[in-house]
């Protein structure tokens, strides 16, 4: 997958929705361009006004061109925003529910695929696809991390060391550890804590619910995930990197690649999305 800027503090314009909007405001950009040909080489005295009555026709014909075009893409445009949160909120605990989190840096159409390759059954690419993606930002998501909470940079820099040094063993709660204390720094709230059997992040979450975006795109913070999951949560063929396992000695078998990148995928998924620099309730 190419990593390239879509998203970074909200949702914004979807490489979707730039694409409906320059379709449709294509006709009314040619439209102008003939209007400004038709002006072409029209010297206008300096001192008064110019005469547009011999275009009034022309102009009348602009503006209801200019309404015909503008009214139906604005309203498509709303419609596809009110499509999106819902849409964005189910892919990304799809994507939580196998143990990994989005890269804001990611282009959105990318999450599409991603849902519609795991709803097929073809987990084994997605997660190619997703070592892959993460191994080659690793660099990015260091300085990114770490410019954002800079007193955490030195912790941040050793357990990706220890990561590229193959040690999950020991980078794996590292990561984890930081996903739970950077909540708690931003929101008040831990992640790896529950209340009423979702993480207590959700009470965050809860209290931007009218920001259908905002909540849509943390949605992931307000559910309970198999990363997260309680023992009483876990069944018996229970097999996902879980927090609690980890960091309670259950687990002897979590050092691995692949989830030593899905925990730094979290990581980095909860330092973007929780923006130290804004107000929260």
């Amino acid at each position: 997958m190419e990593a390239r800027k879509a998203i970074e503090k909200t949702l914004g314009p979807t490489l979707e929705l730039q694409k409906a909007i320059k379709s449709s405001l294509e006709p009314f950009l040619e439209q102008q361009i003939k209007l400004q040909k038709m002006f072409e080489g029209i010297n206008l005295p300096s001192c008064q006004l110019p005469d547009f009555r011999p275009y009034a026709k022309q102009i009348e014909q602009y503006q209801k061109t200019l309404s015909g075009i503008i009214n139906p893409a604005f309203e498509e445009i709303q419609r596809s925003f009110l499509e999106l949160p819902p849409r964005v909120q189910e892919a990304l605990l799809l994507l939580a529910q196998h143990g990994w989190y989005l890269d804001f840096n990611m282009p959105l159409p990318s999450l599409w695929e991603i849902e519609k390759a795991i709803s097929s059954g073809e987990i084994d690419e997605v997660e190619e696809a997703l070592v892959e993606y993460f191994d080659s930002q690793l660099d990015e998501i260091e300085k990114a991390i770490s410019a954002q909470f800079p007193h955490r940079a030195h912790i941040i820099s050793s357990a990706i060391k220890a990561h590229r040094s193959a040690e999950f063993y020991l980078s794996i709660p590292v990561f984890l550890a930081q996903a739970d204390g950077i909540c708690k720094e931003v929101v008040g709230q831990y992640l790896f804590m529950k209340k009423d059997k979702k993480p207590k992040t959700a009470i965050y979450v809860e209290q931007i619910a009218a920001d259908t975006y905002k909540a849509a795109l943390l949605s992931p913070l307000a559910s309970s995930t198999p990363i997260g999951f309680s023992e009483h949560e876990r069944e018996e063929d229970f097999n996902h990197l879980n927090r609690h396992m980890v960091l309670h000695g259950e687990s002897l078998d979590y050092g691995s690649r692949v989830n030593g990148l899905k925990a730094l995928s979290l990581l980095n998924y909860v330092s973007q999305a929780l923006k130290k620099d804004e107000e929260y309730p």
